[in-house]
């Protein structure tokens, strides 16, 4: 069975699977659910859960739901069926974001109060010097709705839920929350310069991991940012200059 059969046969597979009921209000034009037309592919959507570096459900998450542009999800679907050709699959983190999720971040880093819950996602940055740093920014491409935050996971391994607790998530594979069981260097969302995609300091495993990832996303069609090896733009997004903030609901 050739390459291009393989990736088409799957492709197929997940447009086909049926999709759950659609909730909340329309979406702007151009922009879909993902569960709509790849219900296979997973998602653990964190900002709308406590989990996250701010300890609580960001504001403009309403479900735990991805909600991108049409063209990024087809794109998805097709890094999907191409990972799957090797045995491995993608997990989603975050897609897009509203405006106000975005405020609510430098809020949390602006507002004084200490960050005992987050500073597993910081460990070694003061949370007043995360803007400096560049970790956290005041306008984000994911409100543009062709940015995703993604994970690989084998194609076959259980469901996680989304993790409760954890250690530092540079810290060892076992200590770091629970998110897949191939050791990509660190977490998702892990401010530290581990989390660059090309550090070598997280060994040749997770360089490996991270470079499938890489691979696979830009064979069909999103570039990487640099410092971190979860986050994917589409190079040919539909809205580039455009910031949305319709709440996921």
């Amino acid at each position: 069975m050739n390459l291009s059969w393989r990736l088409g046969w799957i492709c197929c597979l997940l447009l086909t699977m049926p999709a759950p009921a659609k909730a909340g209000e329309a979406l702007p034009d151009g922009f879909i659910r993902l569960r709509e037309i790849a219900v296979a592919i997973r998602q653990d959507i964190r900002y709308a859960s406590a989990f996250n570096f701010t300890g609580a459900a960001v504001a403009g998450y309403g479900r735990a739901d991805c909600v991108l542009t049409q063209a990024a999800g087809q794109a998805l679907i097709r890094v999907e069926a191409r990972l799957g050709t090797s045995g491995y699959a993608l997990k989603l983190f975050d897609c897009y974001r509203p405006a106000r999720a975005v405020r609510a971040f430098l809020a949390w880093a602006q507002d004084g109060k200490a960050s005992d819950f987050g500073r597993g996602f910081h460990p070694d940055i003061a949370k007043d010097m995360l803007v400096a740093r560049g970790f956290i920014a005041s306008v984000s491409s994911h409100s543009r709705g062709s940015t995703v935050d993604v994970g690989l996971i084998r194609r076959n391994e259980p469901g996680l839920p989304t993790p409760a607790t954890g250690g530092r998530c540079d810290g060892p594979l076992q200590q770091r929350p629970q998110e897949t069981s191939l050791d990509l260097g660190t977490s998702f969302d892990c401010f530290s310069a581990k989390s660059a995609g090309r550090d070598p300091s997280v060994g040749p495993d997770a360089l490996r991991y991270r470079t499938i990832l890489r691979d696979a996303m830009k064979a069909e069609g999103f570039r990487g940012y640099s410092r971190e090896w979860w986050h994917f733009t589409l190079a040919s997004e539909p809205f580039p200059k455009t910031i949305f903030d319709f709440a996921i609901e």
